[in-house]
């Protein structure tokens, strides 16, 4: 319990990484739908995070990291898009800096959407 009281405060609310207005376009404000969508897309940010760390294959890492951008770009996440568009870009040579950024986005998306999870 105390965990839990402890990731509520530090955690980023769900606004913070998710554009919610647009997330509630996208799924006509059904709420079952966004916590559907978004749970998809943390299993799939998990998933191309760690490929692309994997990764040194140039076409693969640019499928890895295209695919993110327009996931996040479907569910609002367009700070991790952002962030994701740089990696495409940058590919396999990518900066450590660049690197990281993705690591703490996608930290700060998974935070929040547990919290925003745990709270319904």
């Amino acid at each position: 319990m105390a965990a839990n009281a402890s990731m509520e405060k530090t955690a980023p609310a769900l606004a913070d990484v998710v554009d919610t207005a647009h997330l509630g376009r996208y799924t006509m404000g059904d709420v079952k739908l966004e916590r559907e969508l978004l749970a998809m897309f943390s299993r799939q940010l998990e998933e191309i995070v760690s490929a692309l760390a994997a990764t040194e294959d140039g076409g693969e890492w640019k499928l890895l990291a295209h695919t993110l951008k327009g996931a996040a770009m479907a569910v609002g996440a367009f700070p991790l898009a952002t962030t994701a568009r740089a990696l495409e870009e940058a590919g396999p040579e990518a900066p450590q800096a660049l690197r990281d950024e993705l690591a703490r986005r996608a930290a700060a998306f998974q935070a929040a959407w547990r919290r925003w999870d745990a709270a319904a």
